[in-house]
């Protein structure tokens, strides 16, 4: 029944996007094949917004990889395309001030660190280092393929691969310093933990529920942490790995995991500080104030850094497949399935904004082929750089916007 009513109640804008039974299997697909499913809370009708939301441009251009990246520079905008079109935009307008053409099928990417070199890798795992006009510098072959962006640390960069092994390179000449690897359980999600590192030392999420700590110059291993016990009878049940970003405030440390807990470490000692049951795949969101996590259902909490009390939780946007959440100012941002941005008031956790980039329907997110749980979050990129938001759409648009009160 609450297929029938859901699909009612789409029917009448199904115009947007094509003919009824394509609009129909699209939406099977995102929603109701999935046993991580339910019913998306609806958008409100007549919302009046609180704040200002300014959309400065929208461009789109030709198909971004897979896993892609856009890197920003004083005023200007990169990021190469699948096919390996390498291109400029201005930030204030964004216009194409230069495009290049690599001899490439472009996999992950653009990467950069402050200099003005630029990475990405390709369908045979050639990792290729470019200089701004597009030029060649070098390319190194990699064992395995990766979907998560690196880490620039000194003179490296360092990559962790679909497989959870970490290895660093030369920034310079592409030569492997260091690697790491350890053992995978036997079931774990497609859903990676990234590499972050803080004062010299380097943290990343694992499967397991397992915070893993090295010193980044030489790769060695210093310990590890661990968030919780894989709990259950079957490897489904037991699956516990840390996913998404991790949350380093000062002394501490904040993990949260699928299937498990959001934990706070004290860094030093690496004892836990405070834990919570919850689950989620995109880890911690933080400015150092606020501590948000989405739940698995998209419900969202925002827990005091030092007890873990929640200070408020937000069901507005339970099941409607959202982004990781931007922290931005005052604001939470997050995109849903349709490609609508809401926007979240920190202080008190009411919604507060809510803006469509295209008629409802045309901009429904791009989930994959495969209903893995992987391709079935919503990976929509959003980025703070100065004063403006910049949101890359179903790999295709580039979206600039400002939040005022």
């Amino acid at each position: 029944m609450k297929k029938l009513l859901f699909l009612f109640f789409l029917l009448p804008i199904v115009g947007c996007i094509g003919p009824v039974k394509e609009l129909e299997r699209q939406i099977q697909d995102v929603y109701f094949d999935s046993g991580l499913d339910n019913t998306p809370e609806p958008l409100p009708e007549d919302f009046e917004n609180k704040v200002q939301i300014n959309q400065s441009w929208l461009k789109e251009f030709g198909i971004l990889p897979g896993y892609a990246e856009i890197v920003f520079k004083e005023d200007l905008i990169f990021f190469i395309t699948e096919d390996g079109v390498f291109t400029k935009l201005s930030q204030d307008t964004g216009d194409v001030l230069f495009s290049k053409k690599i001899d490439s099928k472009i996999k992950t990417g653009l990467f950069s660190d402050l200099d003005n070199y630029f990475f990405f890798t390709d369908e045979r795992n050639f990792l290729t280092k470019i200089d701004e006009n597009g030029n060649l510098i070098w390319s190194t072959k990699l064992p395995n393929s990766l979907n998560l962006k690196p880490f620039f640390y000194n003179n490296q960069i360092i990559f962790k691969y679909i497989n959870n092994s970490i290895e660093s390179f030369d920034i310079s000449t592409g030569l492997s310093l260091w690697s790491y690897t350890r053992q995978n359980p036997p079931l774990s999600i497609n859903v990676q933990s990234p590499i972050t590192v803080v004062n010299d030392i380097l943290y990343s999420g694992f499967p397991g529920g397992k915070v893993v700590i090295i010193e980044p110059e030489t790769g060695s291993f210093l310990t590890e942490l661990t968030l919780s016990r894989p709990k259950g009878v079957t490897e489904i049940d037991r699956t516990n790995d840390v996913a998404g970003d991790l949350g380093i405030v000062d002394s501490s440390l904040y993990a949260s995991s699928y299937n498990g807990e959001i934990t706070a470490f004290d860094r030093a000692s690496g004892s836990k500080i405070w834990s919570r049951k919850i689950s989620s795949y995109h880890g911690i969101a933080t400015d150092n104030i606020n501590l948000v996590v989405a739940h698995e259902n998209d419900s969202i909490y925002n827990f005091d850094l030092k007890s873990g009390k929640t200070i408020w939780k937000n069901n507005d946007l339970s099941y409607r497949k959202i982004s990781r959440p931007l922290i931005f100012n005052d604001y939470l941002l997050s995109i849903d399935y349709l490609g609508v941005l809401h926007i979240i008031d920190l202080v008190e956790g009411e919604r507060v904004g809510v803006h469509r980039f295209g008629k409802d329907l045309q901009e429904l997110i791009d989930f994959g082929e495969s209903m893995s749980i992987q391709n079935s979050l919503n990976t929509t990129k959003m980025y703070k750089f100065e004063d403006f938001v910049y949101i890359l759409l179903n790999h295709q648009k580039i979206i600039k916007i400002q939040v005022n009160e």
